[in-house]
């Protein structure tokens, strides 16, 4: 905190000593609050869904369906780990992976993180019940009364479990908030209907109004930084405040959506970026504003031409990474956080084997965009049929997608280049949030390839965040990534303690990615300075061959002996064999849906090695993989000469 400080004014310090101290007033009156005006707090349906049934295919219905099914047997879906079974109802304080539980004590009281084996992200998750919506939409399709029942139950179970402020699952604002949101979604779904008793529905509406009150006392808002946590809060805020009916709530409406709007502008960056520098929060950033922007239209609201033209952005930056099926790649952290299961959720929650899920399927999130905003993104429209006339141009299809051959986001620090063979991720990403970082990996110069169409060289993912500190920090260290690390050093510096896992030192400031096409290859390059402390920089050339092949060129350059190592890391489904394992050249072999090779050549002696890798393509889901380490000792500068080439 004393160097997040150092970097800041002495008003922006004011301003943020006053908020913490009238956020602290607030949260000591919240008790005189809650007992107020729940009473005179009804629930109205806002329109968010109007289902469109005829569009919605019968892979994503047989999908909701199936879902829903388990969670009525007890049996809760995840990305990591499939379905669980948790009975019915589940433990909501209860982290299955350890064994532990939560107490049920003040919330401000409990330590979330407790460096035995637990993670509180699993009884987080659990409560943000997003299974509700779900069940509504099953209750939708078929009108099985066994899930408008299974909803209302476990709804109601998790109030009487779980009052305000008492116990984990109100220890942080962002959680209440999307939770506040699946049961908005869920009794929207329903309440048209007919379904609840008008005591349940006034039980319900006190329950938000909780939920509203809480949120507004612990809202996550900084004036030295923000994060989707606040983002979430305000989302949440909003979807409250358009679902209630009561005192106070349409100056609430207003201001909320106001603060959506603006909060977009400190959140993304103009080349359509989110600023956490993660593809994992990306995507969550991105279903956040998408669903304020659809309660907008619900309510007639015209959201601003800057937001809109903002989260348009998102998604052209969100289309340009996803390959041909909707797959991202994972880099920077990613907990496979959601505002609303889509049908590639429910899909990667049931595959069967663990190691083939990976959370960042997002064709259905494109086609909402492509809904939304009249564009091609190669999504499929399945998701937009239960937002109806919300969306602008939910049955037209536009021109076919165009995916350009090579784009610079400046601001994000990303390039993309592609070609028939190929495609190229080049990362010069900032340290997230103006340098915090608290979701930034140390993958600076990092290079992610897909060839013919199969991932090739990949980010190692996340893993976990508080379960296992050793395991995070391997997972976000610059090893696990597809660059070059100097004297076994960091390239920004990761803390020392494990309790500080969401922190970064800000040692590693990239160039501007500069790009260029020389007799059909695209040529990338971009420089970082993470390693001046050690007397080196590092700036790396990547050329995407328009025959077939990728070269990548690394200088370092500085004073003093320094030893390097270029990692490379691939999934299972290739099979690594080393070729020339020492020499001034050395090379490898990898068989998968081709054969690849792998050549490194350099004027100083180079020895290659192939060790056991890690991949994480959802959070909590660790699957093994293969490294491949080329390393090396230079005096003052070495230049480093890479090929990677394929059959074609």
């Amino acid at each position: 905190m004393l160097t997040v400080l150092r970097r800041e004014t002495p008003v922006k310090i004011a301003q943020e000593a006053l908020w913490r101290t009238r956020k602290r007033w607030l949260q000591l009156h919240l008790p005189e609050r809650l007992e107020g005006e729940d009473g005179a707090v009804t629930f109205r349906p806002a329109g968010y869904f109007q289902p469109d049934l005829e569009h919605l295919d019968h892979d994503s219905r047989a999908l909701t369906l199936r879902y829903a099914d388990m969670i009525c047997q007890g049996q809760f879906p995840w990305f990591a780990y499939g379905p669980v079974e948790l009975g019915f109802p589940p433990r909501w304080d209860f982290d299955f992976v350890s064994g532990s539980h939560w107490p049920k004590e003040r919330a401000g009281a409990i330590q979330v993180v407790r460096r035995d084996g637990s993670d509180v992200k699993v009884p987080w998750d659990l409560s943000r019940l997003q299974f509700l919506p779900v069940l509504g939409k099953a209750w939708l399709l078929n009108r099985d009364e066994r899930y408008r029942q299974a909803g209302t139950e476990l709804l109601s179970d998790w109030m009487e479990k779980n009052p305000v402020g008492i116990g984990v699952n109100w220890t942080i604002a962002m959680e209440v908030a999307l939770r506040a949101v699946s049961i908005c979604l869920f009794l929207e779904l329903l309440a048209n209907e007919g379904s609840f008793e008008p005591l349940q529905m006034r039980r319900f509406a006190a329950c938000l109004w909780k939920h509203l009150l809480f949120i507004e006392d612990h809202n996550e808002f900084s004036y030295l930084s923000r994060s989707n946590h606040y983002l979430s809060n305000i989302v949440g805020l909003f979807f409250l405040s358009v679902f209630l009916e009561g005192p106070g709530i349409q100056a609430r409406r207003q201001l909320y959506r106001k603060l959506v709007e603006q909060e977009i502008r400190q959140q993304v960056y103009e080349d359509g970026g989110n600023h956490e520098a993660s593809t994992g929060y990306h995507v969550l950033v991105l279903q956040m504003l998408t669903s304020a922007l659809v309660l907008m239209r619900a309510q007639s609201m015209e959201p601003s031409v800057e937001f809109a033209s903002r989260l348009q952005q998102m998604y052209e930056w969100l289309a340009t990474l996803a390959d041909n099926a909707g797959r991202v790649p994972q880099f920077g952290d990613c907990d496979d956080g959601r505002v609303e299961l889509l049908s590639d959720d429910l899909r990667q929650m049931l595959v069967t084997n663990p190691g083939d899920r990976n959370s960042l399927f997002v064709s259905g999130l494109l086609g909402i965009g492509e809904a939304a905003f009249g564009k091609n993104y190669g999504g499929r429209r399945a998701d937009a049929a239960w937002y109806g006339n919300l969306i602008a141009s939910q049955h037209a299809r536009p021109s076919a997608v165009l995916r350009r051959p090579a784009i610079t986001f400046s601001d994000s620090g990303i390039a993309v280049a592609r070609n028939r063979e190929a495609e190229i991720i080049f990362l010069a990403m900032p340290n997230g949030i103006e340098g915090k970082g608290s979701h930034t990996h140390n993958d600076k110069l990092s290079l992610i390839t897909r060839i013919k169409g199969e991932d090739f060289l990949e980010d190692c993912g996340t893993g976990c965040y508080t379960r296992d500190a050793n395991l995070r920090n391997r997972l976000r260290s610059t090893a696990a990534h597809n660059t070059v690390q100097i004297d076994r050093a960091e390239q920004n510096r990761l803390p020392k303690s494990s309790d500080d896992l969401f922190r970064i030192c800000n040692d590693a400031h990239v160039s501007t990615i500069r790009m260029q096409e020389v007799d059909g290859a695209v040529v990338l390059q971009a420089s970082h300075d993470g390693y001046c402390r050690l007397g080196v920089s590092h700036t790396r050339t990547v050329t995407l061959v328009p025959q077939g092949g990728i070269v990548l060129e690394d200088e370092l350059a500085g004073s003093g002996t320094h030893v390097f190592e270029a990692f490379f890391h691939v999934s299972r489904r290739w099979q690594v064999a080393p070729k020339t394992e020492e020499g001034k050249e050395v090379s490898c072999c990898i068989h998968g849906s081709c054969a690849v090779e792998i050549c490194c050549s350099a004027p100083v002696v180079l020895k290659l090695s192939c060790i056991p890798g890690i991949i994480a393509k959802a959070y909590g889901a660790v699957a093994e993989g293969t490294t491949i380490r080329i390393q090396g000792s230079f005096d003052k500068s070495v230049k480093l000469a890479q090929r990677i080439s394929w059959q074609a």
